[in-house]
């Protein structure tokens, strides 16, 4: 019985640190395309984007040419990843971002400059923060 129970308490271990790779979210992994955007605290119009979806695996994005890979370091409120682009005009960079899902609904908070993360959903007016707003792809 004991033995049974060791083997269970493995097997339980096991599949719960092979479910999810530490790092990466599958719950983004979709299709988004930007609603609304602001960007150094003013609107920054959607069409500027040339109708691009993000598109989001468990660990890479693509979006208008820029490809790369994206670590969720932490889903406390609010969430934080961290972006690496490889290919396209964010090539070589960090991109340091914060994120909220809630249901079809996506934002997400990218610290485009040299400051610090962003630590609330807001582009606050001069700064390199920019903040946009995506629904879902059906």
């Amino acid at each position: 019985m004991m033995r049974r129970l060791q083997l269970g308490l493995l097997a339980v271990i096991a599949l719960s640190a092979c479910s999810t790779p530490r790092g990466t979210n599958p719950t983004l992994a979709s299709q988004w395309a930007p609603q609304s955007a602001e960007l150094g605290g003013r609107v920054f119009p959607v069409a500027n984007f040339g109708g691009a979806i993000l598109r989001l695996t468990r660990d890479s994005y693509e979006f208008a040419g820029d490809k790369g890979t994206y670590a969720v370091l932490s889903t406390h409120p609010p969430a934080k990843m961290d972006i690496r682009g490889l290919e396209g005009p964010n090539a070589g960079r960090r991109i340091q971002a914060i994120y909220e899902l809630a249901g079809e609904q996506l934002t997400v908070c990218y610290q485009l400059g040299q400051g610090e993360r962003p630590n609330e959903f807001k582009s606050a007016k001069g700064s390199q923060v920019l903040l946009v707003r995506y629904k879902q792809v059906q």
